[in-house]
């Protein structure tokens, strides 16, 4: 297969969407495809305004340089990620005599993100947040970057039923492949018995729910003197100081960064319980690391968390509000049976989240579905 990718961020594999359109270009490669792959660089105009009108200069320029490059060379597939290419789909699906199949490969569908957001706006106090970062609701657009292709990989199963509920497509035509784990994060030795360490990992935001981790591990390390709290890649900038009690703050420790994944695995195998109380995920791929590293997870049903079985395989919460994080994190400290049978089991889920499996599935899917295609274009 002859694979034109276009990507909404920039291809850096130490970086969470980066790290997976690399991958998958780099297998489907590997498997003797060709694979031609293109980031903003590539493409976006006037990058030198940085942050400031992005999602409308991504997709002049993306249509654009498409058109370019389906004159200069013959694709069978052309394969987008992100919604800023709403206007690139809308234009070549009204093309006549289109020899190419057109796939939304996604890592987390925009209009999702916008809908949960919103719905948490006025409970959160983050109406301010959705102005800055939307400016305007894009979602009639961008649902035509689903609506108008031949076929959606999700990354969470969570992410494919939003896609079935609002009929982007028909369930032949959406596949979920989950996010996959580093090899040397799979199959580790570890011991399950851990001390009361609980941990957040990832920037600190307000869709990452950090006023659910103030109000709920603030209680949870007054109530229980033992136990102690990491915050894990929150940046140089984040003062405890200012977030939790004063009387708390020697039981918590900041790791602004981590860059190294290794170094990264080894503080996991000193956590007891992971907390990802997020407002949205598309997957989240710091659960699942954890999770590989024996941490229970106690995590919102969003994402690759709304999959994971209750009590099981994590400890989920109805909503990602307190005191649901206290009340999960408590049993888990209380239940020392209970948090070691869900990091034993998530720690068994996560082996399946496999490179070799998800490259695998995805060629699986792109040759049926260009198969297909290619018969309708025939018989048409």
């Amino acid at each position: 297969m002859k694979i034109l990718t276009i990507s909404n961020c920039p291809l850096i594999e130490s970086q969470g969407s980066g790290y997976i359109i690399v991958n998958f270009t780099r297998g489907l490669q590997q498997l003797g495809h060709e694979v031609d792959v293109f980031g903003p660089e590539a493409y976006e105009p006037f990058q030198f305004l940085g942050g400031r009108a992005k999602s409308y200069r991504q997709a002049l320029g993306m249509l654009f340089f498409c058109l370019r490059q389906i004159k200069k060379k013959r694709y069978d597939i052309i394969e987008f990620y992100g919604a800023e290419a709403w206007l690139t789909i809308s234009v070549l699906h009204q093309l006549k005599n289109r020899s190419y199949l057109m796939i939304s490969h996604s890592n987390g569908l925009e209009t999702n993100v916008y809908e949960v957001i919103s719905n948490y706006g006025k409970v959160l106090n983050y109406n301010a947040v959705v102005r800055k970062w939307y400016q305007l609701n894009q979602s009639a657009l961008f649902s035509q970057a689903f609506t108008k292709v031949d076929g959606i990989i999700t990354v969470s199963q969570y992410e494919s039923n939003y896609a079935l509920k609002n009929k982007y497509q028909s369930s032949l035509n959406i596949i979920t492949i989950e996010n996959s784990l580093l090899d040397n994060y799979l199959k580790i030795n570890i011991s399950f018995k851990r001390k009361p360490i609980i941990a957040y990992c990832g920037t600190w935001l307000t869709r990452k729910g950090i006023q659910i981790i103030k109000n709920d591990i603030s209680k949870i390390l007054t109530d229980f003197s033992n136990s102690r709290f990491k915050l894990i890649g929150v940046g140089n900038n984040f003062k405890k100081e200012e977030n939790f009690p004063i009387e708390i703050c020697n039981r918590i420790e900041v790791i602004p960064f981590v860059d190294n994944k290794d170094i990264l695995k080894q503080i996991y195998q000193t956590v007891s319980i992971l907390i990802m109380p997020s407002i949205y995920e598309s997957f989240g791929l710091v659960s699942a690391e954890a999770m590989a590293c024996g941490c229970a997870l106690v995590a919102n049903k969003t994402g690759f968390a709304a999959s994971l079985k209750h009590r099981e395989e994590a400890m989920l919460i109805d909503e990602p509000l307190s005191p649901y994080l206290y009340e999960a994190v408590k049993e888990l400290l209380l239940n020392e049976s209970l948090r070691m049978k869900i990091a034993q089991m998530g720690y068994e889920r996560v082996q399946t989240l496999r490179w070799d499996l998800a490259i695998d599935k995805l060629e699986m899917s792109y040759s049926q579905w260009l198969a297909g295609f290619k018969v309708l274009k025939d018989l048409a």
